[in-house]
């Protein structure tokens, strides 16, 4: 018996290499290559299945002009070479602020600030609606004349981004997004003493250079996504935090 051990264990050291070099990890598998496509099309498959395929694995495709052509050549459909396109396509934008990156923050649902006020003034006091995004500081620390770098997705302008300055209340940042009652009535929107004018500098392929027209003062601010408030969900806005020292 031992020695029909030690056979079994000699043979898996010999056999067990070649199997996993005739069969290689599948996770390698996994991701989808121009290759790979290029050997799904010539297998025969329809493109609703490469499709498939494409939309819902790993996918790390080669896209330069050439390429295209490549797999054009290889009897790649146009309809395939789309959805490959559509893969590398950016749904939200890539901001940098003096070369660090920025994640895009949802603004917390707002509160009601005012409203005691309001109702000793008999409503001649407005009633401000604000915005929130919680932490004192943002991660990213910056100058007072920051660059910032936008990569945008093929539908988005550049239009659709402003540089809002925000409130430091201890714990958060605020940011009045409206007003109820008072003199002038109801208001939505951000005050337009609180965006800070800018000059924006096309890169191509829908990327931008954005520069404040004149020094940021020391403070918190926010790259507010024009357009991107939902009040049916509760979301106040979207947009990209960092400090200026």
């Amino acid at each position: 018996m031992k020695a029909l051990k030690t056979i079994l264990q000699i043979g898996l050291i010999f056999v067990l290499p070649a199997f996993i070099a005739i069969n290689p990890v599948r996770a390698q598998d996994s991701t989808i290559t121009n290759a790979r496509v290029v050997e799904m099309a010539k297998l025969g498959l329809d493109d609703d299945i490469i499709i498939a395929k494409v939309k819902n694995a790993k996918c790390s495709f080669q896209l330069a002009d050439n390429d295209l052509i490549e797999l054009k050549k290889s009897g790649v459909s146009s309809k395939v070479i789309a959805a490959m396109l559509d893969t590398t396509a950016i749904t939200v934008a890539h901001v940098t602020i003096d070369r660090k990156p920025v994640e895009v923050h949802t603004l917390g649902q707002a509160k009601v600030g005012g409203r005691l006020g309001s109702a000793f003034t008999y409503g001649i006091k407005s009633v401000k609606e604000k915005a929130y995004l919680q932490g004192a500081h943002s991660s990213v620390i910056v100058g007072l004349s920051p660059t910032i770098e936008l990569e945008l997705p093929k539908d988005d302008t550049i239009d659709n981004y402003i540089v809002v300055r925000m409130d430091g209340k201890g714990d958060r940042r605020e940011l009045e997004v409206g007003s109820m009652g008072g003199i002038v009535g109801s208001k939505s929107g951000i005050r337009a003493e609180a965006i800070h004018k800018t000059n924006s500098t096309p890169l191509g392929n829908n990327k931008f250079k954005m520069t404040v027209s004149e020094p940021l003062k020391a403070g918190e601010y926010i790259i507010y996504v024009v357009g991107s408030a939902d009040s049916i969900k509760g979301v106040h806005g979207k947009g990209y935090d960092f400090t200026v020292e």
